[in-house]
């Protein structure tokens, strides 16, 4: 019982620790180096540029990954399967999937002074998936989405994850004064992560949409800039209903809020996503078992998002 008492006291300490701690990288950022490199992006951007030495694609699409997520680069399989049909399906379309959503200055968990608990950790969790402590990697990205949601401490956090994907989109062939549309894909906290990003992109001059797999997010006020947002709901998910549970702005009286105003305008269009659970087996990249409907989730998934980056999203329009 004593050792228990213990354990169960040194979590919660390592809990507030951690949430006291979670807005200071991105505050820290900005104060250093943040304000000077986001004037920069700015000038840079919006700067005439000499045209594209090779063809550019229809539509850019960046991916935001789940809480799970360790780096940029650390997608499962499963999201890389996905994004991999997503692509070969639609040839005119640039799949992108290198910025970790979780850090202003995209850092891996593997690239700081604490890189040795969480490569631990992430060994841990291949190895022993039901156990508890690797969470703990869910837990910081968590507070991490918390400080993009936040009105007082996001526009910061937002700011830097803006200039990332600015970055990651100049990586793959983006040039500014392109026009070529940008969509991100946000999977759990990741939605939440591209709608902070949206308002940054937008002014910079992008036509920006979002498309939410099984989403949590707020009324960021990205939802004011971006063109449309897709919300991909699985039956079964209950993760998902977090957003609405947690966000203020979300409640249905809350009706001068951000997310309010897009249903409003009808750019909000709600996708089932089928009789799937958030994560792991079951889930909306599960591409082996067929759910309860018969059909395998992954195959549902790539079919919703071909139709919305192809432009025939249409054909699923469900308003909430």
């Amino acid at each position: 019982m004593t050792w228990t008492i213990w354990l169960l006291g040194g979590a919660l300490a390592l809990l507030v620790a951690f949430a006291l701690l979670a807005p200071l990288e991105s505050l820290r950022w900005w104060a250093t180096r943040g304000a000077i490199e986001t004037r920069r992006t700015f000038a840079r951007v919006c700067a005439p540029a000499p045209p594209a030495s090779s063809p550019l694609p229809d539509r850019f699409v960046v991916y935001l990954s789940g809480v799970g997520v360790v780096s940029g680069d650390g997608l499962s399989l499963r999201e890389r399967a996905v994004l991999d049909a997503v692509a070969t399906a639609l040839p005119s379309v640039r799949v992108v999937a290198d910025v970790f959503p979780y850090s202003a200055e995209n850092r891996s968990l593997a690239q700081r002074a604490t890189r040795w608990l969480w490569t631990r950790l992430d060994r841990l969790r291949r190895v022993r998936r039901e156990s508890l402590v690797p969470k703990l990697i869910n837990v910081r990205n968590i507070l991490q989405v918390l400080v993009s949601a936040d009105p007082r401490y996001g526009p910061t956090f937002n700011a830097g994850l803006g200039q990332q994907v600015v970055r990651s989109l100049e990586r793959h062939g983006w040039t500014p004064g392109c026009g070529v549309p940008v969509t991100l894909i946000g999977f759990s906290g990741g939605a939440q992560m591209a709608l902070g990003a949206s308002t940054l992109l937008a002014l910079m001059g992008m036509r920006v949409s979002v498309v939410s797999v099984g989403g949590v997010f707020g009324d960021d006020p990205g939802l004011e800039h971006i063109e449309h947002l897709w919300d991909i709901r699985g039956s079964r998910d209950l993760s998902r209903k977090l957003g609405p549970l947690a966000f203020p702005g979300r409640w249905p009286f809350a009706r001068g809020s951000a997310w309010h105003h897009a249903l409003a305008d009808g750019r909000v269009t709600v996708l089932d996503g089928g009789p799937v659970h958030h994560d792991g087996r079951g889930a909306y990249f599960e591409g082996r078992r067929p759910g309860p409907d018969g059909v395998i989730p992954a195959q549902r998934t790539i079919r919703l998002l071909t139709d919305i980056l192809g432009d025939g999203g249409a054909d699923h329009h469900t308003q909430p």
